[in-house]
């Protein structure tokens, strides 16, 4: 059965044929595209564990020496608290409350570093004579780099300097290793401020921390007296200006008032409003009663052009003296009506009746007409009052009018005097205020707690350090192995041959141990150490994965190959014939016509001819086939003789029929081929057998290797059977792969090698 065909029948076979051009085998997407996850990273780690905790461990003891090479370092610390006392000389701004604290602060730790707190500090503990300071600056102490501040002083200028020279450059370093040591930190939703101080020198560590904070309440005294001072004389400055304005304002608003015969605009708007009201107010008034007036006027014009009486009008009938009147001649009626009964009307009684009838009628008519009359004069004296308080009204407020502009006068002249007088009381209370706490020396900061002697260093932190030194090589170490396994470029797993060549893994082979055993022939180790149960039942899988490739054709003719050489496919190819041999007759062929690859071990016998010779018709097969002498149903056929053109002898027809008849006289025929990349050899003899066994050599051939051995092979529209993966690390790979392959067989299992 030719391979090409049986590699179409195989579902998994991605060689491609496309008009007639052969393309490169496609491997399945996840051949590249590895799947990442966390067990890889553990067998990474794993795998490179000597090295990772190595290297922690160099790392450690690097930190340990660090640690305890360092000069120890004592750290002190003042607390402080501050409050904000923001300067004022006038209260005029309503935001001045609103201030950001937080530059506030900022704006104090800036001041506690500044260089003239340090030089204050200097001056006052005389640092300059201090023992620390000293050998510092003379280059005793080498581990505080006194070297360098004797450079400093020594090399600052090519001029040679005199003795105030080098004490002020010897001062500068002084304040400079001041400001060094020194660190401010506020602490969160509190105004308390810790300044901290760090030397070798413990008591000299609290006794800069306290002077610092001495000499940073001092500057700001001394700030605030300054500003104090300058306040208070431009204050002076100030009232003296604002005095005489105040006095200015006030003569000509006096003035004004005397020449205008004011008093002030709020009077003289008083005035004039309640004058103006009391007119209206009388007016409204005036039109209500002529109106009043009006009604009873013209109902009597309306009687008097009429037939009705006068005294029906309703003023005339509520008249109480009418009202009695009218009473009176009703009285008088009766009795002239009584009478009339009684006498005749020339009767004296009833004249005299009749005469104070007459007399009560005239006297009612006279005052109905005075009542009419009263009504007249009253609708006259009505529309008359009206008129008059219109008048008055509208003098008054043309008047008015006129004032207006003495008015807003004043106002204007009311408002500078107000402005100046307010101003000046301002000025004048601050004076007060400045003048008053000028001199009272209080500050705005407390100490809390004084800085003491530490009992214990700071620095180093000899357990951090290592700490840290350590977790430093734990990570290098890490990155280390990462690194080295993206670089790894060779087949370790079993996977690593399936993921890179897409290619199933038909068995491995594990390390031979041949120490101690210097008669031992690698090629015949099936044979003479059938005591290595691991080794002989790799070859029993190998064995079985081929046979059972195609059941029902199963494969006679199989060809092992490489990628290139010494990759122990010689061995592979003479073990594995050895372990087919217990299954049937079996040919062990040298395929390399370049090179041979039996060695004197290997064949038992020795013939002069070999395939070249036969495949060119100058010896037959019986001559050129060896009999092992030790296993039954093993034969061996050596390459022969170099030829020079083994690849036309390879593709001849006669080297074709040779394998047919070697297919009709052996059960098995195994054929040690040429490495793959160097020659193309076995592309040639790759379509003349049933399967490809290639062989890839553990932690040596690298995955561009086989890969290109692979697509060769696709040229030639082979595909192999599959890949034996040969002298394995079985430990090794079971610390890779991080599980066991179930190599390591023990007694009673797997010795059965037929």
């Amino acid at each position: 059965m030719n391979n090409f065909e049986s590699n179409h029948k195989n579902p998994s076979l991605h060689v491609v044929k496309q008009d007639g051009v052969v393309a490169m085998p496609q491997y399945n997407q996840d051949v590249h595209d590895e799947e990442i996850n966390l067990l890889e990273y553990w067998l990474v780690i794993k795998r490179r564990g000597r090295a990772i905790f190595g290297l922690a461990f160099i790392m450690a003891l690097i930190g340990i020496m660090i640690a305890f090479t360092i000069t120890p370092q004592y750290t002190s610390t003042i607390k402080i608290l501050v409050e904000p006392d923001a300067p004022k000389v006038v209260s005029l701004d309503p935001l001045q409350g609103a201030s950001n604290i937080w530059y506030f602060y900022e704006t104090q730790y800036e001041i506690i570093r500044s260089r003239s707190v340090a030089e204050n500090v200097v001056k006052t503990l005389n640092l300059e004579a201090h023992p620390y300071f000293v050998k510092l600056m003379s280059g005793a102490d080498e581990e505080n780099k006194g070297s360098f501040w004797r450079g400093l002083i020594s090399d600052s200028e090519p001029k040679q300097q005199n003795a105030e020279e080098q004490h002020q450059l010897i001062q500068e370093a002084i304040i400079g290793i001041v400001q060094g040591g020194l660190t401010v930190k506020g602490q969160k939703k509190s105004q308390i401020i810790n300044i901290s101080y760090e030397s070798p020198d413990a008591k000299l560590s609290a006794m800069i921390a306290n002077a610092v904070a001495q000499a940073y309440i001092e500057k700001g005294l001394e700030a605030k007296l300054a500003l104090n001072k300058n306040a208070s004389e431009w204050l002076t400055k100030r009232l003296t200006g604002l005095r005489k304005k105040l006095e200015t304002s006030e003569t000509a608003l006096r003035k004004y008032q005397q020449s205008e015969s004011m008093i002030d605009t709020k009077s003289f708007a008083s005035i004039a409003s309640g004058k103006l009201d009391g007119i209206t107010e009388a007016l409204i008034k005036a039109q209500a009663s002529r109106a009043e007036a009006e009604i009873r006027y013209q109902q009597v014009k309306d009687i008097k052009g009429s037939d009705k009486k006068l005294g029906s009008l309703p003023i005339v009938m509520q008249n109480s003296f009418i009202q009695t009147l009218k009473e009176g001649q009703a009285k008088l009626a009766r009795q002239v009506s009584e009478l009339s009964e009684r006498y005749g009307y020339k009767h004296p009684k009833m004249i005299a009746a009749n005469a104070d009838l007459r007399n009560a009628n005239q006297r009612l008519n006279d005052e109905v007409n005075k009542v009419i009359d009263g009504i007249q004069r009253d609708h006259e004296v009505a529309n008359a009052n009206v008129i008059k308080l219109q008048i008055l009204s509208q003098q008054t407020q043309q008047e008015t009018r006129g004032d207006q502009g003495k008015k807003f006068e004043l106002a204007k002249l009311e408002r500078d005097v107000a402005t100046n007088r307010q101003l000046f009381e301002v000025f004048m209370t601050r004076f007060k205020e400045t003048s008053m706490t000028g001199d009272n020396g209080v500050t705005n900061v407390t100490i809390v707690d004084f800085a003491r002697a530490a009992l214990f260093p700071s620095k180093p932190k000899k357990k951090l350090i290592v700490a840290a030194a350590l977790f430093a090589g734990l990570f290098l170490g890490v990155l280390l192995a990462f690194l080295l396994e993206y670089l790894e470029n060779t087949f370790r797993i079993p996977e690593d041959v399936e993921n890179k060549l897409g290619l199933p893994l038909l068995g491995i082979i594990p390390m031979l141990s041949l120490d101690n055993k210097e008669n031992v022939v690698p090629e015949r180790f099936a044979f003479t150490e059938q005591n290595s149960p691991a080794f002989i039942e790799a070859l029993n899988n190998i064995r079985t994965g081929v046979m059972f490739a195609n059941i029902d054709t199963p494969a006679k003719m199989i060809m092992v190959t490489s990628s290139v050489a010494n990759e122990g496919k010689t061995t592979l190819s003479s073990n594995l014939s050895l372990t087919f041999s217990h299954t049937g007759k079996t040919l062990l062929i040298d395929g390399d016509l370049r090179k041979q690859q039996f060695s004197k071990d290997v064949l038992t016998q020795a013939r002069s001819t070999g395939l070249a010779e036969i495949a060119a018709g100058k010896a037959s097969i019986d001559e050129s086939i060896v009999r092992d002498s030790e296993v039954d149903n093993l034969y061996y056929m050596s390459s022969g003789l170099t030829t020079p053109k083994p690849l036309e002898l390879l593709a001849s027809k006669k080297f074709s029929e040779l394998l047919k008849q070697l297919r009709e006289q052996f059960d098995h025929i195994i054929i040690d081929s040429a490495p793959v990349l160097p020659v193309s050899d076995s592309l040639v003899l790759g379509n003349l057998v049933d399967e490809i066994i290639l062989v890839v050599k553990a932690d040596e051939t690298t995955h561009k290797m086989a890969q290109d051995a692979v697509k060769r092979l696709a040229t030639a529209h082979v595909k192999p059977l599959g890949v034996v993966l040969q002298q394995a690390d079985i430990e090794k790979m079971e610390n890779y792969g991080g599980y066991s392959y179930g190599y390591g067989y023990g007694a009673g299992y797997g010795e059965e090698s037929s």
